[in-house]
């Protein structure tokens, strides 16, 4: 599979998409402004709807092979790039145990643009576009916290 543009689809299915350097390409609010030598741009709302810990994260980069995928039921997950732009899978909440092959989309996220995982979206760790890079998340952690990791059903995914 190749990752698409996460611009590029409905991305209101599996979260929020915050653009941060082009807001009217997201599908959350953002506010701007701007004064003397510097510009600014803050979501309107809290990034997660609960208490987050901040995450840091190193994956290896395209290609990549996913043999699992990781859910959370308690939390959303914001996801956002340090300097690298980072490919991830997504795969929509549903009742069943493990994330299906034939629905998951490998997405392409840009500095300047946050995923905010809905709570139930099945995805994977992030990866470098074009070698290994750092990323950051948000999400609710805590020890024995309910995060659920499932192999793919019909998979495992390979990412070019």
């Amino acid at each position: 599979m190749k990752p698409v543009e996460i611009t590029s689809i409905n991305f209101q299915e599996f979260g929020i998409l915050y653009n941060m350097t082009s807001p009217s390409k997201g599908t959350g609010w953002v506010n701007q402004s701007s004064g003397d030598g510097w510009e600014d741009t803050n979501t309107a709302i809290p990034v997660i709807d609960s208490l987050a810990s901040l995450g840091y994260t190193f994956g290896s980069g395209v290609p990549f092979t996913a043999h699992e995928m990781e859910r959370h039921m308690h939390t959303q997950e914001a996801l956002f790039c340090q300097n690298e732009p980072i490919v991830f899978l997504v795969a929509p909440a549903t009742n069943e145990n493990a994330p299906n092959a034939n629905e998951i989309v490998p997405v392409l996220l840009r500095p300047g643009q946050v995923a905010v995982l809905h709570r139930g979206v099945w995805h994977s760790s992030a990866h470098g576009l074009t070698k290994p890079a750092h990323y950051y998340w948000m999400a609710l952690c805590y020890k024995n916290e309910p995060t659920e990791w499932q192999p793919i059903s019909g998979g495992p995914i390979h990412v070019e």
